[in-house]
């Protein structure tokens, strides 16, 4: 049976014929046009588009809308949807004041990841900044000199371990998913790439080539 449910993923018949609907009787394409108008307009495209790329601009999907209130109502739901769904996706901007939070944040003692945490941004905004900002990394090295810290002890990566990062960014995920699917510290990776020429040239190659 999970082969049968497999199959239905991309079989648009045979997932009409697993909810009950007759694939070749006459109402099943309608059926699959308002499934496919509400797949794109979940996926964030406007009532226009949608129409443009299932209908060639003709006006189907507004009569189905004035002729069914609950195929409107989905309509509307699918476009919150995907509206806030966007809303969530955006990472906050790392604007002056959340840099000057985040200096401060690291001269209390914190660590850059729990620094970055509290202002609620990523460490690969932290780094990307301090790569392209000289005036940024000068006041970060000066903010983390301010009070004396532990560095947290990681263990250190072997070989197998760094050929696991490799193989997990040729799929083409980002560096820092790719250390923390190889178990290593995403901080452990920047920090090779500001200190190893080779290594940082090897993802470079890494990440072209996807």
């Amino acid at each position: 049976m999970k082969n049968v449910f497999t199959a239905a993923r991309t079989d648009t018949a045979l997932a009409l014929a697993l909810a009950g609907t007759d694939p070749d009787e006459m109402g099943a394409g309608g059926v699959v046009a308002r499934a496919d108008y509400l797949r794109l307009l979940a996926l964030g495209a406007t009532p226009s588009l949608a129409a443009q790329i299932l209908f060639d601009g003709a006006g189907t999907a507004g009569h189905w809308r004035q002729e069914n209130a609950a195929f409107a109502r989905a309509c509307e739901a699918v476009k919150d949807m995907s509206v806030t769904a966007a809303a969530a996706a955006r990472a906050p901007r790392f604007t002056p004041e959340r840099r000057h939070a985040f200096l401060t944040c690291l001269e209390s003692g914190m660590t850059v990841t729990a620094a970055a945490a509290e202002i609620g941004i990523t460490t690969a905004v932290v780094y990307q900044r301090r790569t392209r900002d000289t005036a940024f990394a000068a006041a970060m090295d000066t903010a983390l000199r301010a009070t004396p810290r532990q560095k947290p002890k990681a263990p250190a990566a072997s070989a197998e371990t760094w050929e696991a990062f490799f193989a997990a960014l040729r799929t083409g995920v980002a560096l820092r998913q790719a250390a923390l699917a190889a178990g290593i510290l995403p901080e452990t990776v920047y920090e090779r790439r500001r200190t190893d020429a080779e290594f940082a040239r090897r993802t470079d190659r890494v990440r072209a080539a996807r």
